[in-house]
């Protein structure tokens, strides 16, 4: 069981990385925005739920033995889970993009990418999930600070 679960993890980070299955039927608008500005946040996260899990699943798999069985098994499914967690998250940083566009007005996004913002404008895709990448400045209608 613990070998199918693991291959399973494996073979997960084969997926193909094509068109998102989310975006079926789902109105995909893209946008120039200017970046208005950029700030480094921490992302949440789920390690010592995965370290929780981990565990219990260890001690639930060594029931039927003794206490030490029971100890050990726990301990291994701390340490998976909570490396399997931390690989799957990946890292913890992110950045908070603050935009503008004549369209939609101002708000923000945050995504682990941090992008060229030096022309100070981006392209903005929403779909099932939004992605902003680099963009021309051609491309907004940013007007000059005075």
């Amino acid at each position: 069981m613990k070998r199918l679960f693991i291959a399973l993890l494996f073979l997960n980070g084969c997926a193909t990385q094509d068109i998102d299955r989310a975006d079926q039927n789902e109105i995909i608008k893209e946008l120039y925005v200017s970046v208005e500005s950029i700030k480094n946040v921490m992302l949440s996260s789920n390690v010592k739920t995965g370290i929780v899990g981990g565990a219990a699943v260890g001690v639930i798999d060594e029931l039927d033995g003794n206490h030490e069985d029971m100890i050990s098994g726990g301990l291994a499914g701390a340490l998976v889970g909570g490396i399997f967690t931390a690989l799957f998250e990946g890292s913890n940083e992110a950045y908070k993009y603050s935009l503008k566009s004549t369209e939609e007005g101002e708000f923000t996004l945050i995504q682990k990418e941090l992008i060229d913002t030096e022309s100070g404008c981006a392209k903005l895709r929403l779909g099932a999930k939004a992605t902003l990448s680099s963009a021309l400045r051609e491309n907004c209608y940013i007007q000059p600070n005075p």
